[in-house]
């Protein structure tokens, strides 16, 4: 995979996980509640947790 490449698919990962914690946050809006419960803020940061996993092993590999 060249640089480009990585580029875009660090974009796409980052977009990914930008519309998933959106889609959470909305819908506990829509449920009319101020706060996101265990299981969800448990979600957001383990898919957060998987993105920055998958760019810092892109980035290394880049590097090297």
């Amino acid at each position: 995979m060249n640089f480009n490449d990585e580029i875009d698919s660090d974009y796409l990962a980052m977009v990914e996980l930008t519309k998933e914690i959106g889609f959470i946050v909305q819908n506990s809006i829509n449920q009319s509640r101020d706060e996101l419960n265990p299981d969800e803020i448990e979600h957001v940061l383990k898919i957060t947790s998987d993105v920055i996993a998958k760019l810092t092993k892109q980035s290394v590999e880049l590097t090297v």
